[in-house]
């Protein structure tokens, strides 16, 4: 199906589909792969990271003191220290660039591709 006024075909929903299955699924492996290498042969990068991260995870604990009510804050300041410390935060953070980074290679080859067919 061609997009009015663009001048290629739009995927079809099974392509797009398998797309953002693979581009998980690389992601996925990716973020594992890197963290177990820091984790395994440069735990220093990973310290330097944290303490880089802590001002973060110190301006969520500033954010939940002053704008949640007394009886949820005890409970959100819970699940901060348990789910967002700075490896969560680290992960986080680096699962979005390794995704941000992947879709732009997809992007890229897409482009490369409909080019060597001349659209």
């Amino acid at each position: 199906m061609r997009e009015a006024g663009y001048g290629y075909e739009k995927p079809s929903f099974l392509a797009q589909l398998l797309t953002k299955v693979v581009l998980l699924f690389l992601t996925i492996v990716l973020v594992w792969v890197i963290y177990a290498y820091l984790h395994a042969f440069r735990l220093e990068w990973l310290g330097w990271i944290y303490s880089k991260l802590l001002p973060v995870t110190n301006g969520l604990y500033a954010l939940v003191e002053t704008y949640f009510p007394n009886d949820v804050k005890f409970k959100i300041r819970g699940a901060i220290t348990d789910d967002l410390g700075q490896r969560s935060l680290f992960l986080l953070l680096l699962t979005a660039g390794i995704e941000l980074l992947l879709f732009c290679v997809f992007k890229a080859i897409g482009g490369a591709v409909a080019a060597a067919r001349g659209r």
